[in-house]
């Protein structure tokens, strides 16, 4: 019966305890392609929701990206009279929970994850900000030197490492001015 496997199907060959041409071999290639795409899955959730930068932040309170929500609010950056223009577009989409869009000419935040204080939302930005100091391309100020840094939200002084962000869910509500307003004027004692 050996001399006829070939004439049979691929369940009578198992059946007999013949060779199976096809099982071992598309076996393979079948887990190999599911890995694959495991694999694929595992790296676009990481930089989905982990953040595309290469560095941690070293943010006092570290956003929950599991917890997704969207606001928006509106933010002011002042330093020795030079105003940051968010509009700009080094400033867009460069962390998944605080972002700009490329029109953000109105200075209006848009925040995706629960969590998200001030310092950190400034810090994807490059920017450091706490009560007592603030840096912005290689500037540094500091209380201790003189600096005056003034950081508010709705006119009230806040500590920009306790504060989260809250906002509304309209961009255009937004823009007009509703949800937080947060302000930083940073100026030197020079």
């Amino acid at each position: 019966m050996r001399v006829h496997l070939d004439e049979l199907t691929a369940i009578d060959r198992r059946r007999v305890g013949g060779p199976s041409s096809d099982s071992s071999g598309r076996n393979l290639a079948l887990y190999a392609g599911l890995g694959l795409v495991v694999l694929v899955f595992v790296v676009a959730y990481g930089a989905m929701f982990l953040g595309s930068g290469d560095e941690a932040s070293s943010a006092a309170v570290q956003p929950d990206a599991t917890a997704q929500i969207h606001e928006h609010g509106q933010i002011s950056v002042q330093y020795d009279g030079t105003v940051v223009a968010f509009e700009d577009p080094q400033y867009a989409e460069r962390d998944e929970c605080f972002h700009f869009h490329d029109y953000a000419a109105d200075g209006v935040w848009h925040v995706h994850c629960e969590d998200v204080t001030i310092e950190y939302a400034l810090e994807t930005l490059g920017i450091d900000v706490t009560a007592n100091a603030f840096s912005i391309d290689g500037r540094e100020y500091s209380d201790a030197d003189g600096d005056e840094i003034s950081v508010t939200v709705d006119g009230e002084p806040v500590d920009p490492q306790e504060h989260v962000l809250e906002g509304v869910g309209s961009v255009d509500a937004a823009a007009e001015g509703t949800g937080e307003t947060i302000e930083i004027v940073v100026q030197s004692g020079d």
